[in-house]
């Protein structure tokens, strides 16, 4: 076997190809110094190897053509080819394996692209035919062997992450041990030594993406697929209540077709790896600018709810005014005051004067709406903005004929009465003055549907980013826009997202209503301030009269800490002693209590997430880490909190865990009891009461 400069020969199943591959080091090798991956003649597949440690072996392409399935392993014929690549990842090498030769199938070609300072690589696959064909799954990624890449441990954890933030869902932080799919990105790590796979995609323009996995005693990965296509119950698509018709994935349809861009990197911190995650989709599509700090404020659902009226918005704004602005609950000398759902409780000229207070407060004045739903199921009622030209039945989406439905009927994204409705409403919002809206129940516009209005979109993902372009350009930059029931990606249409659903509920499993289930999703969610300005813990409730004991001052401060370390910190109670739905000096009284800490609202200035100290502590795979942590120049921030009723959490926390070596010299400081401590042979030695938190701030 002859070999030539940057050439090198090697024997296919019935052929000999080229190679170009000036930086392999064997026949059969392409990559960069730390990845290589490696084809073999034997079974046609591909083995993962980073830094010399196989990660997965036995990976092929898996993909759908109409009806039928393919598998790379099947073709007859491989090449591979090689040239240089310069694009958003930076300078690199590009590598395309084609497969080819198979009788009445379209060729396989899979991209590889290794950049020499990056941990990752990337891989995509395109479906190439000389006529038309369709497909709703690409699969860059499908191995069935049995991987290990982590060792035997009682650590060793799959995290899956919920395509939305709907219906209470949470994320799973399990052992490896059954089967699960997350959704757009996963991590499969050690949280002792914090090694980790991150694997998920980088392109949310056409494609859900899945990454279903089977693990085995807690080491063994026995199966891993990632795909774009997924149709599931958390993608809202697939259900069986009789009002909610199911359907798949919508198909792409062409000569060439592509699968989502998939990001495969093994780093020696799962968490940093997700953050890199997060940041090689803030390339592929930048935030949505802003230019101001973290908003504070204050939103109407949680305890007016539909009784929301305008003396006692008003009252609310001037209590901020008075005293909650003057005791540092304020970021850029501005707070947001936000009317939600039964905003229209308000007159024309309510809704404008209250605006005017609120600037007259040092105040912006934000609302609600819902741009994808149809809350009042009137299919004949005519869409507003369109002068009766449509009617709501003409705009629904349909599944088997039936209008698709999550808690609302849904609407077109792509229809031209859609988007004369978003004007209809968009433009009233900014004509009044409203400089923050919260957009809900958005979901509804990633579903997919028998068709959609533009021919050209045939999938969820495409109607929705089609949909949320229109709204995000209608909104212009000046806009909060502040999504609430959303995907987590597409994400470069929303200034903040909620990380959690509603979280200021009763009282469940000792967690302080929903708090711990927020925390649930910070633990596993917070590297989304990547690809948001902010995430958002949602607005936080101080009193529930009916509940008293579940609202005490602890528990008020593991409240306004979730917020402060997840980012936007709006409180949510009744501050009216005025109007047609007064509520209780009471509420008052607690916010002045807990609201008020310089120290602690100044970490919600930092407008930046607290991430896990360990990440594979949670009691259960679906409750929420007690440490977190974010290390800035000046300082590294703990938070530990104690869910338990009647005893106080005590213990050592090895420095180390948080970055810090030899820092017994540090001064630390709690912020909530203005407590000065020591650091003692590299641990902080803490106590938390119970049912409450504690901040330490470290000296770096």
């Amino acid at each position: 076997m002859a070999k030539t400069t940057g050439f090198i020969a090697f024997i296919c199943i019935s052929c000999i190809c080229l190679l170009a591959c000036a930086s392999c080091t064997s026949e059969n090798k392409i990559g960069n110094k730390e990845w290589s991956v490696i084809y073999n003649e034997g079974t046609k597949t591909l083995d993962y190897n980073h830094n010399g440690k196989n990660i997965l072996s036995g990976v092929f392409v898996k993909a759908k053509v109409g009806d039928d399935f393919i598998e790379s392993t099947a073709y007859p014929e491989v090449s591979i080819a090689k040239e240089s690549v310069s694009d958003i990842f930076g300078n690199g090498q590009k590598f395309t394996v084609s497969y080819t030769g198979l009788s009445g199938k379209p060729d396989i070609k899979q991209v590889y692209y290794f950049y020499s300072d990056k941990e990752y690589f990337l891989t995509e696959v395109y479906l190439e035919s000389s006529t038309d064909i369709s497909s709703n799954y690409i699969a860059p990624v499908y191995t069935m062997a049995r991987n290990t890449f982590l060792p035997h441990d009682d650590s060793n954890r799959a995290l899956r992450v919920p395509f939305d933030n709907d219906a209470f869902v949470h994320y799973l932080s399990s052992p490896l041990t059954g089967e699960d799919i997350s959704f757009e990105v996963t991590s499969i790590f050690n949280g002792k030594d914090r090694n980790g796979l991150v694997i998920g995609s980088v392109e949310h323009d056409t494609w859900k993406t899945g990454i279903r996995y089977k693990g085995e005693d807690n080491q063994y990965i026995t199966e891993l697929e990632c795909y774009g296509g997924v149709a599931h119950e958390l993608t809202r698509d697939i259900s069986d209540k009789p009002d909610r018709p199911s359907k798949e994935h919508g198909s792409i349809k062409g000569k060439s077709l592509k699968s989502p861009k998939i990001f495969f990197g093994f780093f020696s911190d799962w968490r940093r790896g997700l953050e890199t995650f997060g940041e090689a989709n803030a390339l592929v599509a930048p935030p949505r600018k802003w230019n101001g700090g973290t908003p504070f404020g204050w939103n109407s659902w949680a305890a007016m709810a539909e009784k929301v009226n305008y003396e006692g918005a008003i009252d609310v704004s001037d209590f901020f005014k008075n005293e909650l602005q003057p005791n540092s609950f304020e970021n850029d000398n501005t707070v947001y005051i936000g009317l939600d759902s039964f905003w229209d409780n308000f007159s024309e000229d309510q809704l404008r004067t209250f605006v005017e207070h609120c600037k007259a407060n040092g105040q912006k004045a934000g609302i609600y709406w819902c741009p994808f739903s149809d809350w009042h199921g009137n299919a004949e009622a005519t869409v507003e903005g369109t002068d009766g030209k449509w009617k709501y039945k003409d705009i629904y989406l349909y599944a088997n004929g039936k209008p698709r439905k999550v808690e609302s009927l849904a609407v077109d994204p792509t229809h031209p009465a859609t988007k004369q409705r978003m004007d209809y409403y968009i433009n009233k919002f900014k004509k009044l003055g409203y400089t923050y809206v919260k957009l809900d129940f958005i979901n509804n516009g990633t579903l997919e549907a028998d068709s959609f209005y533009n021919p050209a979109v045939t999938t969820g993902v495409q109607a929705y980013n089609e949909g949320m372009k229109y709204l995000s350009d209608l909104c212009g930059e000046d806009m909060f826009m502040a999504l609430s029931i959303a995907p987590t990606f597409p994400s470069q249409y929303g200034t903040s997202k909620r990380i959690s659903c509603d979280a200021w509920g009763a009282m469940t499993e000792g967690e302080w209503g929903t708090t711990g289930y927020m925390l649930n999703s910070l633990s596993f969610g917070w590297w989304l301030d990547r690809v948001y300005p902010f995430n958002d813990s949602d607005h936080i409730l101080l009193y529930k009269p009916q509940e008293a004991a579940d609202y005490k001052e602890g528990a008020n401060r593991g409240r306004i800490t979730s917020a402060v370390i997840t980012g936007i910190y709006m409180l949510g109670d009744n501050f009216s002693l005025k109007g047609s739905f007064p509520g209780d000096k009471e509420a008052r009284d607690k916010a002045m209590k807990v609201a008020t800490n310089k120290d602690i609202n100044d970490i919600a200035r930092i407008g930046k997430s607290f991430y896990p100290v360990e990440g594979y502590t949670a009691a259960e795979p679906d409750k929420a880490e007690l440490m977190y942590m974010l290390d800035t120049k000046e300082y590294i921030y703990v938070a530990i909190f104690n869910f338990d009723k009647n005893t106080v959490k005590e213990g050592n926390l090895d420095l180390t865990r948080v970055g810090l070596k030899n820092a017994d010299k540090s001064e630390v400081k709690e912020l909530w009891t203005s407590t000065q401590l020591s650091i003692n042979n590299n641990n902080l030695q803490y106590s938390v009461p119970s049912q409450d938190v504690r901040v330490y701030r470290i000296d770096k």
